[in-house]
């Protein structure tokens, strides 16, 4: 069973490596956190201060951890100029050295070499490690720092070299991330308690004197800016909802593990000699993943629990071969591991290697984001695609989701930057949409995105970005000028083509952007529609003709919860509703029960069956082109499919 245990494993690895690999060299962000720090790493090798105690005028931006990580991307910085692959292969490099101390923490308090390659093997292959991995971010240089750290202090339990190294490598990885400052350093010195209490004491002493000075040399050097940046800019908004989301994913991706790692809990010293070290380092690993709720966290926060239930496992797998009459019980606990490999496994092929292969696929379109960037002389706003003004080896002018959490939490004025987006300051703005979920939302405030909209454009959409440009013909607000019909709904996002109609995506969450009927009719909604309405109309562009606008898309994404308007319940036929009656509100059902798109409204013109009745079915020779109704100047489907500015026909 050991033997398919580890052919299982290295299979895993071989596929995190292809995923790895084709990861660092994408020329292009592969998350919203790795254009900060470049730009950090860029303002720090020209000496700037990257922990500004005022940000109250540009840049408004934030640097959320402690330097040793900004500090190793510098020297790439200079010799390559900005990029993304240096950073990423530090974060593999780093991946790789973890599970290598993991390995020799486990051999040195088992002495088993299976035990030890198991340890190292599992996390490798979980998902977690497999995507941060391959991005440019500080994490995993910290968890490298932090288990070196408590490998020393394994290894010398007792010799000074152990205290001395041991603790420099925890304050390491505190400089790193400052949330490593728990679960290393509590697993460190219980294990140090079992030994010598002395030394315990020694340990605390060093770490926590050590670092309480480098932060009072940081804080004063930068005028109370390194706290405010890494504390008060810190401390987001917690949610529930958020925290049992990520709870649920993780026992997705790791039921095994999370079982394991409980049931190492109970291992007592005298059962196992390594329950020391591994149980507080779980306890102190859980403690900190729990502060994930909080807005903007990622499965990050889960890393050091990974690393935590790979020494469990470790551990287990070490006991199990030690203790005499439980074969069968060693031949389970090695099935299991096998299949939590496949379940590990197919959630990185799920999450991880689906996601790289949609940015993969929109390299084209993220070619022309950066072309885009490149022509436009000033300063640009961005959100996930930040990058691509670094890239340019221009500096960012904001980090929105980091400023708008300020200025939620009332520690930031975001006037100026609101009277300058009014001002039309910015040649160009980058607000990116995720299908199915308002990320923008917590990166923009109500203020900036209402100004954006009252003195911005979107003049193109590319992966998934709109690109907004300053406004010299605004979007139509109800309808355009000559046009036979008024428009349906807002299209500030764009429009596009679906199975021969038009869908209008507005900004708003599910049920706030409002649907109005586009000519007086007479409306029908059918018994089985939940998301839609029809109305009848006479044809204004064929004189004696009847003609339905039909109006899909306004639920829910389970598809259950309807945001049709109340007045029209199913069954409803031949209601008199007059132009620019609301309707309902737009929705985010794609037609499949749980897999949501941007809000939206899908608008169709549909042809009479006869006596004026609507068709029993949408085939597309029934279906008119909206757009000589709506008097929109809009490329044809076959031209264009994806979403395209909604601009009139002159």
């Amino acid at each position: 069973m050991q033997i398919t245990l580890l052919f299982f494993l290295s299979i895993a690895i071989v596929i995190a490596l292809i995923f790895l690999t084709l990861s660092i060299f994408h020329p292009y962000p592969l998350d919203y956190g790795e254009a900060p720090l470049v730009d950090q790493a860029m303002r720090l090798a020209a000496g700037q201060n990257i922990y500004r105690a005022d940000i109250s005028t540009p840049p408004y931006t934030i640097s959320n951890y402690p330097p040793l990580y900004i500090v190793s991307l510098i020297p790439f910085v200079k010799l390559f100029g900005p990029n993304f692959w240096a950073g990423r292969f530090i974060s593999w490099l780093c991946a790789l050295a973890s599970s290598v101390f993991l390995a020799l923490i486990i051999h040195t308090l088992t002495k088993d070499r299976l035990a030890s390659v198991i340890t190292l093997m599992t996390f490798l292959v979980i998902p977690y490690v497999v995507s941060w991995s391959s991005l440019l971010r500080i994490d995993l240089l910290a968890l490298a720092f932090s288990l070196a750290g408590v490998y020393f202090l394994v290894r010398w339990p007792t010799a000074r070299r152990g205290l001395i190294i041991g603790g420099l490598l925890l304050v390491a990885a505190i400089y790193t991330r400052q949330s490593y400052a728990l679960a290393a350093p509590l697993a460190a010195f219980v294990w140090l308690l079992a030994h010598d209490w002395r030394q315990a004491v020694r340990l605390a002493a060093w770490v926590g004197g050590l670092t309480l000075i480098l932060f009072l040399l940081l804080n004063t050097l930068t005028q109370g800016g390194f706290y405010f940046n890494i504390v008060t800019a810190n401390v987001n908004e917690f949610g529930m909802e958020r925290l049992e989301w990520s709870l649920h994913r993780i026992w997705e991706a790791a039921p095994i593990l999370l079982i394991l790692g409980g049931l190492s809990l109970f291992l007592v010293r005298r059962w196992n000699r390594s329950w020391p070290l591994v149980a507080p380092y779980l306890i102190g690993a859980g403690l900190s993943a729990l502060t994930i709720g909080k807005i903007g966290a990622n499965v990050n926060y889960f890393l050091e629990l990974c690393a935590a239930l790979s020494l469990a496992v470790g551990s287990i797998v070490a006991w199990s071969r030690k203790v005499v009459g439980i074969h069968i019980l060693r031949i389970v606990l090695l099935a299991l591991l096998t299949f939590q490999t496949g379940i590990l496994l197919h959630t990185t092929l799920e999450e991880n290697v689906t996601g790289l292969s949609a940015r993969m696929e929109a390299v084209s379109d993220l070619r022309n984001l950066e072309d885009t960037v490149a022509s436009i002389q000033g300063p640009v706003l961005a959100d996930e695609y930040m990058g691509m003004i670094t890239l340019q080896g221009r500096l960012l002018t904001i980090q929105p989701f980091e400023v708008t959490q300020l200025a939620r939490a009332g520690l930031w004025d975001q006037t100026p930057l609101i009277q300058s987006i009014q001002n039309k300051e910015f040649p160009l703005i980058l607000i990116h949409y995720f299908p199915g979920y308002a990320v923008y939302n917590e990166r923009w405030t109500p203020e900036m995105l209402a100004a954006i909209d009252r003195s911005y454009v979107v003049t193109d959409i590319l992966a998934d970005t709109r690109v907004f440009k300053p406004v010299t013909i605004p979007v139509p607000v109800e309808a355009c000028q000559g046009a036979p019909w008024r428009l349906p709904s807002s299209g500030v996002l764009g429009v596009q083509w679906k199975e021969s109609g038009l869908n209008f995506y507005g900004r708003g969450s599910p049920g706030t952007v409002p649907v109005f009927a586009v000519a007086d009719g007479l409306l029908t909604r059918l018994p089985g529609w939940v998301d839609a309405v029809a109305i009848l109309h006479d044809d204004p562009l064929r004189s004696g003709e009847k003609i339905w606008s039909f109006y899909a898309g306004m639920a829910g994404a389970d598809g259950i919860a309807s945001l049709v308007e109340q007045d029209f319940p199913p069954g409803v036929a031949g209601i008199p509703v007059k132009e620019g009656q609301l309707l309902g509100y737009q929705g985010t059902w794609s037609g499949r029960a749980l897999w949501p798109v941007w809000g939206h409204v899908r608008f169709s013109v549909v042809q009479a069956a006869g006596q004026g009745a609507f068709p029993e079915d949408l085939s597309p020779e029934k279906l008119l082109d909206p757009s000589l109704y709506l008097g929109m100047n809009i490329k044809h489907w076959s031209q264009e499919p994806d979403s395209q500015p909604l601009i009139c026909r002159k």
